[in-house]
């Protein structure tokens, strides 16, 4: 029961109350309105000037200049050695795994609640018999007087 109690009070404290305090607007309407008056009436003019066409000799880019340079690419074998050194470099990530995981230590323990409350219940209300086991109980216990 005090674990019960206990878990009541822990769920409790994580709760955040000031979430219900939050103040959403109503809508957006009045800042759409805003923005709206805000917005020009005539579209601005452009400027042609900005706009004007390419030179022949420039409309042609070396290809080499357009073509990224990547490092070449080697082809590696797998021979037995390789084989091994992969297999090595993948246990040795594996234990490094496994020794993080376990480096939280008492941190990362739990208790079950339900696995808790499950033995109370078992703790409180011993096993009960079916109405068989007990009528063959009665009869043997009748054969062991007689």
């Amino acid at each position: 029961m005090l674990s019960l109690l206990a878990l009541a009070i822990t769920v409790r404290a994580q709760v955040d109350e000031n979430r219900k305090h939050v103040h959403i607007p109503d809508s957006t309407k009045d800042d759409f309105e805003e923005w709206l008056r805000n917005e020009p009436i005539k579209p601005e003019v452009h400027d042609s000037s900005a706009i004007s066409p390419i030179e022949p000799s420039m409309m042609r880019a070396d290809p080499s200049k357009i073509k990224p340079k990547h490092p070449p690419i080697s082809i590696n074998i797998m021979t037995p050695e390789l084989r091994t050194d992969m297999q090595l470099a993948y246990q040795s990530h594996w234990l490094e795994e496994q020794r993080k995981a376990q480096q939280g230590g008492a941190m990362t323990i739990g208790v079950n609640p339900l696995s808790l409350i499950a033995i109370v219940i078992h703790k409180l209300f011993p096993k009960r018999k079916s109405k068989k086991q007990r009528q063959r109980e009665k009869l043997q216990q009748i054969l062991d007087n007689y």
